[in-house]
């Protein structure tokens, strides 16, 4: 048998709030390095100038002023004798009776300044700093797509997707398995739920057509039997009629076999009728007491067997119990049964019930011939067939046999029982 399947883990939605948790994290993450990666490479395109002008105004005791610019460079010493200054506030140098104010412009580098490539240099930079997020965005995106489909989507939809093929085909013989929690197991788990339930029903439908196929195929090759019969008198009749030569005796005789040949070919008919209904009929189970249920069914039996100067041994050793059981399904497998055990037993019949489960048996032993070789090897087609000596059909085995799989179980034939003969197994599902 082919198995199609697949293990994974955890479910799609965890999965998915992981894959875009992390997506997320790395987006943010590059767009901030890209974004302080960009800017100081900005800066080394465009370096701060690293001079100033500085404004001096000083005002002599006098009230006359004076202004001055000098233009000092960062972190290099300059000749300015007239004041002395920290944190921007005014200090009187004590060799000079005067007050000085100063200003500091610093002074900044221009974009007009740059060379032609640092220009553009310095425009794809600033360019980069707004797309390189935009496409970390994208990208992210797209990948976070893509693993959740290779990782969580792909392998699913591809058994899925066999699985359906196979459908197609008529082809019911596989498995779809894919273990783990997520949604797509639980789908695929009802996928095979449904394969199932096809593969069953195709079962059931396989099985009914190929009953209904060997059933035919029994009738064609039994109905052969009385229709030569009738023929054969048909014909005899038309050649020693006309020529008087019958007497009345014999064209008694003759025209009685041909009555007997008709009843049987009704016979025939009806059989067909019965099991067509039976095949039709619905189990209705319904709340059972056992094994109460059971000795009152035997009672009938019982009254039929002593008329037939047969002894009946019963044996119920089934505990007080209520079961699911179609009381009217069962009389009749029985009845079938006890029926065709009376026909062929020399002077008893026992009848055994017991529970097993969840299944009842019911065991029917006789101490005749037992079963003809030929119904033991094909248990599977009851032929509705007649014996030399009392012209009776099978269609109680049929009938049983139909009965007991629509009740959930079967019918089992063998010889050898017990008492010497027969014996009749059914075995039907309770609840």
């Amino acid at each position: 048998m082919e198995q199609i399947k697949r293990k994974r883990a955890e479910s799609l939605k965890s999965s998915f709030t992981y894959a875009m948790l992390f997506t997320v994290f790395m987006i943010i993450l590059l767009s901030v390095l890209s974004v302080w990666g960009c800017a100081a490479l900005q800066k080394w395109v465009m370096p701060d100038k690293n001079e100033a002008y500085l404004h001096l105004t000083t005002t002599y005791f006098d009230g006359t002023q004076m202004t001055s610019t000098q233009l000092v460079t960062f972190g290099k010493e300059d000749n300015i004798p007239l004041i002395e200054a920290t944190d921007g506030k005014n200090k009187l140098n004590p060799t000079i009776k005067e007050i000085s104010n100063y200003s500091i412009d610093k002074i900044e580098n221009s974009f007009d300044s740059l060379t032609p490539k640092r220009k553009a240099a310095y425009t794809l930079l600033s360019a980069a700093m707004v797309g390189l997020p935009a496409v970390y965005s994208i990208a992210g995106v797209l990948l976070c797509a893509l693993w959740f489909y290779r990782k969580k989507l792909e392998k699913p939809i591809e058994i899925l997707s066999n699985a359906t093929e196979n459908i197609a085909k008529e082809d019911l013989d596989f498995t779809v398995s894919y273990e783990g929690g997520d949604e797509m197991a639980k789908l695929c788990d009802s996928f095979e739920m449904m394969r199932q339930t096809l593969y069953t029903n195709n079962q059931k439908v396989w099985n009914m057509l190929e009953e209904r196929r060997m059933l035919q195929a029994s009738v064609a090759h039994d109905l052969r039997n009385p229709i030569s019969i009738i023929e054969g008198y048909t014909e005899y009749l038309q050649q020693n009629i006309p020529q008087g030569t019958l007497s009345e005796e014999k064209l008694l005789h003759t025209v009685e076999n041909l009555s007997t040949a008709a009843k049987r070919l009704e016979r025939y008919t009806d059989s067909i009728q019965d099991i067509q209904s039976m095949e039709d009929l619905e189990i209705t189970p319904k709340e059972t007491n056992l094994p109460d249920t059971l000795l009152e069914m035997i009672e009938d039996f019982s009254h039929v067997a002593r008329q037939k100067d047969l002894s009946l041994e019963v044996h119920a050793d089934i505990a007080a119990s209520q079961v699911m059981i179609d009381g009217q399904i069962l009389y009749r497998i029985l009845e079938n049964l006890f029926t065709n055990a009376l026909r062929f037993a020399v002077s008893k019949i026992e009848i055994t019930f017991l529970l097993e489960g969840t299944s009842l048996l019911v065991f029917i032993d006789d101490d005749g011939k037992g079963f003809p070789e030929k119904i033991l090897k094909n248990q599977e087609r009851y032929a509705i067939t007649s014996t030399t000596t009392d012209r009776h059909m099978g269609m109680g085995l049929i009938i049983s046999r139909i009965l007991s799989k629509k009740h959930g179980g079967s019918l089992r034939l063998s010889n050898g029982s017990p008492s010497g003969g027969a014996r009749a197994e059914v075995k039907i599902s309770i609840r």
